[in-house]
């Protein structure tokens, strides 16, 4: 049975740019807009997706499964994304509506938003900066202290778009080739660039978007840093390039690729991470560079430090918060260290690590709990934690041992990998924490939080 099309806002929002939706069917408003638009892309496909919806001044009624289906379709011809809307539609969605980034909600953000109790990776007041910065198109440049989960972010956007990353590690001696492609021994091999600017990876497989991360930017020599300005600039001209007179579409920002080739911009959002500003050499990392003040000129407006966010660690340690628990005060007594003098030169408790030490314990379950394993003494985390210590010097093992009370924890360790856990039906153990656990952490997190001053984009 049909109904109005004002009933629609679930379908429409699960199934296409509500905004461009609205557009389409909002009658007399449309009517007086779409003049201002060029032939052609997107005001075909609106007005053809208006006169198959049949709307007249905002109304009609439809049949649900008729609307999922022509949304569906429309929006699949007109491929509207953020990245290729014409211009003078983003100026009318942006100043009324908050644009939507994807025609549908991509399973990653599915996993993201829903069917969990932990704290949502897209709640982060980092996550919320970076994407507006998508948005707006900018170039965003995020720095601080090692284990602050700078990568990690990278990752969690790209799942959340269902966008491709490509990644750029940056040092010394990463050459032109691995930015924009070039010549080698086996031949052309193009550039982590080039990959992310086209939507295309090495192989031709095409994406939706890209994500392409410049992991320790500083470290990249200011001379190499020099093929990027030119890209990083000619990136957010998008809009600004005027139409293609024959197809009515925008002209899209170009890449010169190392063949020479001229390449069009897919969609792309271009995140770069490092541990100190760009114009300075920090000397607690000797192998960063003070980059030019071009470079730094492209992300101006979008440089962000970071700092640990412990509450999203333990939403993060879900099920295994006693590993958190005694990580995070390990971490601290290397920061401060003994006698003044900080130990954080030799190590540090990153995120990555507490996440490395999780999925052995629960490897460790598995391969415990299954009877045709080849493995009869697999890592456990005592391991973990005691390569981690390895890397101190005798004296500075045994303060930190005492600072994070290590036989205790070992004494868990020992009781958690002894344990008798339920399984899934893919096998995975079934984690729980106890109320001493949750308690426990959360008098950390406020411990923790409280001796920082600067808490900028990390939750309170």
């Amino acid at each position: 049975m049909g109904k109005n099309i004002e009933d629609y806002d679930e379908i429409i929002k699960s199934t296409t740019n509500e905004t461009v939706l609205k557009y389409a069917t909002a009658g007399k408003e449309f009517e007086e807009s779409k003049s201002k638009l060029p032939e052609g892309g997107v005001l075909t496909a609106l007005t053809t997706l208006q006169k198959v919806l049949a709307i007249s001044g905002g109304v009609g009624s439809v049949d649900e499964a008729e609307v999922k289906k022509i949304v569906d379709a429309e929006m699949a011809k007109a491929k509207v994304s953020l990245g290729n809307l014409d211009s003078a539609i983003l100026d009318m969605i942006n100043s009324t509506i908050t644009l939507n980034l994807n025609m549908t909600t991509p399973s990653g953000a599915k996993k993201l938003v829903s069917g969990s109790t932990k704290k949502k990776e897209t709640d982060r007041p980092l996550f919320q900066t970076l994407i507006s910065d998508l948005l707006a198109n900018n170039n965003a440049y995020v720095y601080g202290a090692a284990g602050t989960g700078k990568s990690f972010m990278a990752g969690v956007m790209a799942r959340f778009l269902n966008w491709q990353k490509f990644e750029l590690n940056c040092n010394q001696f990463t050459s032109p080739t691995e930015i924009i492609g070039g010549q080698t021994i086996e031949g052309y091999q193009k550039g982590e660039l080039e990959m992310a600017w086209t939507n295309k990876d090495q192989s031709g497989q095409e994406f939706d978007g890209a994500i392409l991360m410049l992991d320790e930017l500083p470290k990249l020599d200011p001379n190499t840093a020099g093929v990027l300005n030119a890209a990083l600039a000619t990136k957010t001209e998008i809009g600004k390039l005027g139409f293609n007179k024959l197809t009515g579409e925008p002209n899209r920002p170009m890449l010169k690729n190392g063949r020479g080739e001229k390449l069009p911009m897919g969609n792309l959002f271009i995140y770069a991470t490092g541990n100190a500003p760009l114009n300075e050499a920090d000397p607690d990392y000797e192998a960063n560079f003070k980059q030019d003040l071009s470079l730094q000129d492209r992300f101006v407006g979008s440089m962000y430090k970071v700092y640990a966010d412990y509450g999203f660690e333990a939403s993060e340690m879900e099920g295994s918060l006693f590993i958190f628990n005694h990580m995070i005060p390990l971490r601290e007594a290397i920061i401060s260290g003994e006698d003044g003098q900080s130990f954080a030169g030799k190590g540090f408790v990153s995120l990555r690590i507490l996440l490395s030490m999780r999925r052995t314990f629960i490897e460790y379950l598995k391969i415990k709990n299954d009877p045709d394993s080849v493995l009869t003494r697999p890592k456990d985390l005592k391991l973990s934690l005691d390569s981690l210590l390895e890397i101190f010097t005798d004296k500075q093992r045994e303060f930190l041992k005492k600072e994070m009370n290590y036989d205790e924890f070992v004494t868990v360790i020992k009781g958690k990998q002894e344990k008798t856990y339920k399984f899934d039906a893919e096998g995975n153990p079934i984690l729980s924490d106890s109320e001493v656990e949750i308690t426990k952490s959360q008098d950390l997190i406020k411990a923790y939080n409280a001796t920082t001053k600067a808490i900028y984009l990390r939750d309170e």
